[in-house]
């Protein structure tokens, strides 16, 4: 009897879990073993069924994507995270293969090359984008002036206060939402204004923005 693999789909939109699970139920080797709508599932369901690979979406209200991810590498260490995303800008890629994603492909791949990217992590076999992969070999190849790539450098914290100073939250409120004193609201913003050359929370705000690193959609 052929061995599935076991899969977990997470996106908060319904249509899509739908969609991919009608299609993968078309698919001998591969089978569904759970659904999630958001990070904060996600990780429920998958210390529940232990899958193989799991499906992950970036963009989801509360817990996103890379976070999950990084809940989930830590939660299940031998589970293959698959990205399938509409991003594929640095501030999205960088975070997410950091957070130990294994491949990352984009919502308009053709489902049977979706389901061989789903054979190839379960193999250990990476699946890139070639859009995202091309991003990835110019940062290797230090196409950007042989400056370091921030997103990077930055820690997921200082990605954190990057993102709050931002949408103009000040350094009380930045320290309340991560439940840490102010010094060490401070101290994150130091750092990111040392590694990304910046003078001033002005200027990182509009960094930010000019990145991708916060959209008007998520404000």
């Amino acid at each position: 009897m052929l061995e599935s693999i076991r899969i977990v789909l997470v996106d908060d939109h319904s249509m899509i879990r739908i969609g991919l699970k009608a299609y993968f139920d078309t698919v001998a080797d591969i089978e569904v073993v759970g659904e999630a709508g958001s990070g904060e599932e996600a990780l429920r369901v998958v210390e529940e069924t232990r899958p193989d690979v799991i499906l992950m979406d970036l963009i989801m209200t509360g817990m996103d994507g890379v976070e999950a991810t990084q809940q989930v590498m830590k939660l299940c260490p031998t589970c293959k995270v698959i990205i399938l995303t509409s991003y594929h800008e640095d501030s999205h890629i960088f975070p997410a293969i950091r957070a130990g994603a294994l491949s990352y492909v984009l919502k308009d791949i053709d489902p049977d090359d979706l389901a061989r990217a789903i054979r190839g992590a379960y193999a250990g076999e990476a699946m890139i984008n070639p859009q995202v992969a091309a991003r990835m070999v110019q940062e290797i190849r230090g196409n950007n002036q042989n400056e370091l790539n921030p997103f990077f450098e930055l820690t997921e914290r200082e990605l954190d206060v990057l993102r709050m100073i931002a949408v103009g939250k000040n350094n009380q409120e930045i320290a309340a939402e991560l439940v840490v004193s102010e010094s060490t609201v401070k101290t994150h913003i130091t750092n990111l204004l040392s590694k990304l050359h910046l003078k001033d929370r002005t200027q990182a705000a509009a960094f930010a923005w000019q990145n991708g690193i916060v959209r008007r959609d998520q404000t």
